[in-house]
């Protein structure tokens, strides 16, 4: 793709694509419409491109038809090719919001503004579109989704065809202002999930969806009517359509034919359900959404769910001014000699005293996380953690200089790199004077039941307390655990208990977020961590022990506490007096976990157990739909 063409976000359309979202869209506003003759409908084709849209508009008998096309290089095969269709060479998103539409359909243009800043400051500069609902970290389709809803007639249709990335992230992202349109004028009434097919031969990602929304009439919003959502999802491994995308099946879809290579259901989550803040599950069928219930029933606190983000504070782990220099190789920047430490200044190894080595931790990087555990001897090297809180109360010159006085050896390797800690840390407006210490990570900010604002030192829970820990990059349940000593860098996060939280079993949680369970929920609710834990911290519902109170289960309760310790502390051999109770109680769930070896496959029979649901059932789901 030249530069241009890169500008101009284009990746054209499949043909097979263009004629089923046609006919799609033309069967949809029939069904819905009263329109008796077809050139009564007004529709917008706002990104014509090479023109493969128009070219089936025209052949399903749309007549009153009107398209955009940025690209100047276009212009005269499009005017030769639709003489009788209203071109527009210029930007859709300069058009007027007035001129209404009863269908818009089309792929608009991908643009992410992480990567190309210059071009949503001209946007923002010159369409009130742009400035209207610009937020950063967002994409260019989001504005043509935005200027679509304006131009929609009441009763219209809008249908495009987009990364689905957008359907799952939340206010904190550039969707800030578009689900909040969405909601408020529109309903969502169609989904095509195509994640599993490679629409776009040339284009990255691939994980693409088609939609369809209508335009509500001012009725509909006042007495805030719903509808339901229909929604055709690929199943997964059919990896031919990968190499010949199967045109015929979408024309079955249209002829309402069932195909064995898909799902078709109306999702769980209505438009009602659809939040303006938060992501969307809309693959979401009833009998996934019952076994979700089967499980929440049991998070109910106080009658209410409780989720992760009511028990924990999720924050990553230290970030630092430069992860090279903060942390010290052993053999290179860093010498031990039995009990001795030495530290690299100016080619010569100089010995730390007794505090500064104790201002040397170990740190990890999230790829030691496992299950329960992590692996303890894979670590990155020695972490330098100077604790600026630790003279909070002097002005900056005065706290450095005692800072260098107590910590003279460490000072002085940093030193070497001052004036490149300070020149990221001015292009980072933060303070130069930091140039000891963590960026972020070193305290965590809790409020207290008056709702007093505190700040929690975390050195002490990093080397003591127990910790929850997983990558910031994950799409399944992967867990860490200790009570020992554990710095970690940025990519990795940590659940620290929220102030006035005493109410948390660690070993029950542990085995619960590590288990088949949370890894069916991470599948039925979408939930991948891609940097943003937000999804994590409102879609994990946190279990109550406190319901479970027969014999049996307390019973259950302690086994799975004795296996995961049994995992954390590398113990193989069974306890067989833990198994006494449980083998008088329920012979059955003896011999069922007797015959198992693995404690965690153990922990998962258990859980099923107690929460009363047939593993057989998740393994059918999953089979199906994911």
């Amino acid at each position: 793709m030249d530069s241009n063409k890169n500008r101009l976000s284009q990746i054209f359309t499949p043909d097979y694509i263009a004629e089923f979202m046609v006919k799609n869209i033309k069967q949809h506003y029939f069904s819905t419409h009263n329109e008796s003759t077809i050139d009564k409908i007004k529709i917008l084709e706002p990104s014509a491109g090479k023109g493969i849209f128009l070219n089936y508009i025209l052949g399903e008998g749309f007549t009153d038809i009107t398209a955009y096309e940025l690209d100047q290089t276009l212009k005269t095969h499009l005017l030769r090719s639709y003489p009788n269709i209203k071109l527009k060479f210029e930007n859709f998103l300069g058009s007027d919001a007035n001129e209404k539409f009863d269908i818009i359909i089309g792929n608009p243009p991908y643009l992410g503004q992480n990567y190309n800043a210059q071009i949503f400051q001209e946007l923002v500069k010159n369409y009130p579109i742009c400035k209207k609902y610009f937020v950063g970290n967002m994409d260019l389709f989001y504005f043509f989704i935005h200027l679509g809803i304006e131009k929609l007639k009441p009763g219209g249709l809008l249908s495009f065809i987009t990364t689905n990335y957008w359907l799952t992230k939340s206010k904190k992202t550039g969707i800030k202002h578009l689900k909040p349109h969405i909601t408020k004028d529109c309903f969502v009434i169609y989904y095509f999930d195509l994640s599993k097919i490679k629409v776009f031969k040339d284009a990255k990602g691939q994980h693409n969806c088609i939609f369809v929304l209508q335009k509500k009439y001012e009725e509909e919003k006042q007495k805030k009517i719903d509808k339901k959502i229909d929604i055709i999802q690929v199943k997964s491994g059919n990896n031919q359509f990968n190499e010949n995308p199967p045109e015929k099946i979408f024309i079955d879809i249209l002829n309402k034919k069932n195909s064995p290579h898909l799902l078709k259901y109306q999702s769980a989550m209505t438009n009602k359900d659809l939040s303006k803040n938060n992501g969307w599950i809309l693959k979401y069928p009833h009998d996934v959404k019952n076994v979700v219930e089967k499980i929440e029933k049991h998070c109910r606190f106080n009658g209410i769910k409780s989720d992760l983000i009511d028990f924990f504070v999720i924050r990553n782990g230290l970030i630092l001014i430069k992860d090279d220099i903060f942390i010290l190789k052993e053999n290179t920047k860093l010498k031990i000699v039995d009990s001795d430490m030495f530290i690299k200044i100016d080619d010569a190894f100089i010995k730390l005293n007794d505090g500064e080595k104790q201002k040397l931790k170990k740190i990890y990087k999230s790829k030691v996380i496992q299950p329960f555990n992590y692996d303890k001897n894979d670590f990155s090297g020695y972490l330098i953690y100077l604790d600026k809180n630790e003279f909070k109360n002097q002005n900056l010159t005065i706290r450095n200089e005692l800072v260098e006085k107590k910590y003279p050896n460490l000072t002085a390797y940093l030193n070497q790199y001052k004036g490149e800690h300070e020149n990221i840390l001015r292009n980072a407006k933060e303070n130069i004077k930091d140039i000891y210490f963590p960026r972020r990570g070193s305290f965590i900010t809790q409020y207290d039941t008056e709702h007093k604002r505190k700040l929690i030192k975390l050195e002490p829970y990093y080397d003591k307390e127990p910790k929850i820990f997983f990558s910031y990059i994950s799409k399944s349940n992967v867990f860490g655990y200790t009570k020992d000593s554990y710095y970690a860098t940025s990519d990795t996060y940590f659940l620290w208990l929220r102030e006035g939280r005493n109410d948390i079993d660690y070993l029950f949680l542990l085995a619960y977020l590590n288990s088949k369970i949370v890894n069916f929920l991470f599948k039925a609710k979408n939930i991948m961590i891609k940097r943003s834990k937000t999804k994590l911290e409102e879609e994990i519902p946190i279990p109550n022990i406190t319901l479970f109170r027969s014999k049996y289960q307390l019973i259950i309760i302690d086994l799975i506490r004795y296996f995961t310790s049994s995992i954390i502390h590398n113990i193989v051999s069974v306890d067989e007096t833990k198994l006494d109770k449980l083998r008088e109680i329920s012979p059955n769930t003896y011999s069922q976990i007797r015959n198992e070896k693995p404690p965690r496959r153990i922990i998962d029979i258990l859980l099923f157990i107690l929460f009363d649901i047939v593993e057989e059932d998740i393994d059918i789901l999953i089979e199906k739909y994911y």
